[in-house]
C-alpha cells in the first residue's frame, strides 16, 4: 500500500472495521438461529401436542409469528422518531426473549391452561421480534454492502444452518434422553429446550448490543405519518412485488405449518424420524445457498424465484402422493426425496425474495418499504394456518380420489393415483394458489444486467453445472463439513 496515498490509507483502516462488523453481525446470526431451532419446528410442535394442543392451538401457533408483523407500523414510526435502530432492536428483543423463560414455564399450569400459556408467552416474544426486526432490517440495509447482499447473506445463512443442524442433533438426543428417563413426563424435556433458548437469546442481545450503529439516511418527510407508511403503496413496481409476496405466503403457510402434524399424527412416524427428515432437507438447503447467493448477485431474484417457487409447488403437491395406499412401502423414499428437493427450493425462495425486497427498497425508505412488505405478506400468512386449524376437522371427514381402472381381462385393475384427505387437500390447495403467485411474479420488474430471457436461460445452464460439483453426494457432503473460506478470512 502506498502510505502517500491517503484515500488507500483510510481504506485500509477501515477494513478491520468492515470486518469485525460482518463477524458481529454473524455472531448475532448464530445466536438467533440456536434460538429458533430449538422454539419453533418439530420441537414447538412436538411441545404443543405433549401439552395437548387441538389443531386449531397449532394453527393459531403457527400463525403468530406472523400476525404480530402488524406491530411494524408503529415500530416505522419508532425508527423514524428515534432514528436508534440498534436501541430499539436491542431493547426489544431483551424484554422479548425473557418471556422464552415464560413458555418454558407453561406446563406448570397444568391441562386447560399450559396450551394458552404457551401462546401467550410466543406471542409476546414474536411481538418483540417483529419490532427489533423493522429497525434491524432497516439497519442491516444500510450497514451491508447492495452489492454484497447475496454473497453476505448467502454465506451467513450458511452458517446458521449448520449451526442449526448440529444443534437439532443435540437438542433430538436430549428429547430422546429425556423420554428415557422420565417417560411419564415428555413435556418437561421440551421445556428444558426453551429455557436453554432464552439463556442463549440474551447472548445475542449482547451482541447487537455491540455491533456498530449506522445513521440513517436522510429522508422524505412527510407531514402525515401514515404517508410514510402508504407511500410504497403508491409504486407500481413495489406494489406488485407486495402482491406475489402476499399471495406467495398465504399459499406456502396453508400447508407448511401442518408437514409436522401429518408426519407426527397421521402417518405416525416418531420424532427422530421426522427430526432426521428435517435435517435432511436443511443439509439440501445449506448445499444450494451457495448456487442461489451468487445466481441472485450475478443475474437477478426474481429469475432464481422462478426457477425455485415451481420446484417448491412441485415438492408440496408431491406430499399428496403420501396418502395413496399403494404407495405405502415407499412412503419414506418419498419424503426423503420431497424433503432433500424441498430444502434446496426454500434455500433460493428465502434468500431471493428478501433480497428483492431490500433491493426493490429506495435509500432514506427502507424501512418503510420494508415494514410495509412485511405486514402485508404477513398479515396473509397468518390467515392461513390459522384457516387451516378451523377446517382441519372438516377436510378430515372428506375424501376426494381419482382411479384408473383397465378392464375387459381376466382381472379388473384399479389404481388410485390421486386421494386427497385431511391434510392433503391442504397440500393440493396449495399449489392452485401457488400458480397465481407465480403469475403475479412475472409482472414485477427487477434490474439486471441481461434480458430477462438471457438471464433465465444462463441461470438455468449455470445452476446445471454448479449441481453436478455440488449437489453430487461427495462434494456436496464436503461443502457441509469443511468451514468455509470466508469465515476463516473473519478477523
Amino acid at each position: 500500500m502506498d502510505a502517500s496515498n491517503p484515500v488507500a490509507a483510510e481504506t485500509y483502516a477501515a477494513e478491520p472495521d468492515q470486518h469485525r462488523l460482518l463477524r458481529l453481525v454473524l455472531y448475532d446470526a448464530l445466536a438467533s438461529e440456536a434460538m429458533g431451532t430449538l422454539t419453533t419446528g418439530v420441537f414447538l410442535v412436538g411441545f404443543a401436542l405433549a401439552l395437548g394442543a387441538s389443531n386449531f392451538a397449532i394453527g393459531v401457533l403457527a400463525a403468530v409469528p406472523f400476525a404480530v408483523q402488524l406491530l411494524q407500523i408503529p415500530a416505522v414510526l419508532l425508527v423514524e422518531r428515534l432514528r436508534s435502530r440498534r436501541d430499539i432492536s436491542v431493547w426489544s428483543t431483551a424484554f422479548g426473549r425473557t418471556f422464552l423463560l415464560g413458555a418454558a414455564a407453561a406446563p406448570l399450569l397444568g391441562p386447560g391452561y399450559s396450551v394458552v400459556a404457551l401462546i401467550v408467552a410466543l406471542a409476546v416474544y414474536q411481538a418483540m421480534a417483529a419490532i427489533a426486526g423493522c429497525a434491524w432490517n432497516s439497519w442491516m440495509r444500510d450497514l451491508v454492502p447492495s452489492s454484497q447482499y447475496g454473497r453476505f447473506f448467502g454465506r451467513r445463512t450458511m452458517a446458521t444452518t449448520t449451526l442449526s443442524i448440529s444443534l437439532a442433533l443435540f437438542a433430538g438426543f436430549l428429547i430422546d434422553s429425556w423420554k428415557r428417563y422420565a417417560p411419564d413426563q415428555p413435556v418437561f424435556g421440551y421445556s428444558m429446550l426453551f429455557a436453554i433458548s432464552g439463556m442463549i437469546g440474551f447472548i445475542g442481545v449482547y451482541l447487537l448490543h455491540i455491533t456498530p450503529d449506522s445513521p440513517m439516511p436522510a429522508a422524505e418527510k412527510f407531514d402525515n405519518p401514515f404517508a410514510l407508511l402508504l407511500a410504497p403503496l403508491r409504486e407500481a413496481n413495489f406494489r406488485r412485488l407486495i402482491v406475489f409476496l402476499a399471495s406467495w405466503n398465504f399459499a406456502a403457510n396453508l400447508a407448511a405449518p401442518f408437514f409436522t402434524v401429518y408426519m407426527l399424527k397421521t402417518l405416525g412416524y416418531p420424532l427422530t424420524t421426522v427430526l432426521a427428515l428435517t435435517i435432511g432437507s436443511q443439509l439440501a438447503n445449506l448445499a444450494a445457498l451457495g448456487l442461489w447467493g451468487t445466481l441472485s448477485d450475478r443475474f437477478s431474484n426474481k429469475a432464481v424465484l422462478e426457477i425455485v417457487a415451481p420446484l417448491y409447488l412441485i415438492c408440496t403437491f408431491a406430499w399428496t402422493f403420501t396418502g395413496l395406499p399403494w404407495m405405502q412401502p415407499m412412503v419414506l423414499y418419498l419424503l426423503v426425496a420431497i424433503h432433500i428437493f424441498m430444502g434446496i427450493a426454500t434455500a433460493g425462495v428465502g434468500l431471493a425474495t428478501g433480497n428483492i425486497a431490500m433491493k426493490l427498497s429506495p435509500a432514506g425508505q427502507a424501512t418503510a418499504y420494508l415494514a410495509a412488505n412485511s405486514v402485508i405478506s404477513a398479515c396473509f400468512a397468518a390467515a392461513a394456518p390459522v384457516l387451516g386449524g378451523l377446517f382441519a376437522d372438516f377436510f378430515a371427514s372428506h375424501q376426494l380420489s381419482l382411479s384408473l381402472h383397465w378392464g375387459g381381462s381376466e382381472e379388473d385393475v384399479r389404481m388410485q393415483v390421486l386421494n386427497f384427505q385431511s391434510w392433503t387437500f391442504y397440500f393440493a390447495i396449495t399449489c392452485v394458489l401457488g400458480l397465481y403467485a407465480l403469475h403475479r411474479l412475472s409482472l414485477i420488474e427487477e434490474p439486471s444486467s441481461s434480458a430477462e430471457q438471457l438471464v433465465f436461460r444462463k441461470l438455468l445452464l449455470e445452476a446445471g453445472r454448479w449441481s453436478v460439483h455440488s449437489l453430487s453426494s461427495a462434494a456436496g457432503l464436503l461443502r457441509v463439513v469443511r468451514l468455509p473460506e470466508w469465515f476463516a478470512r473473519l478477523p
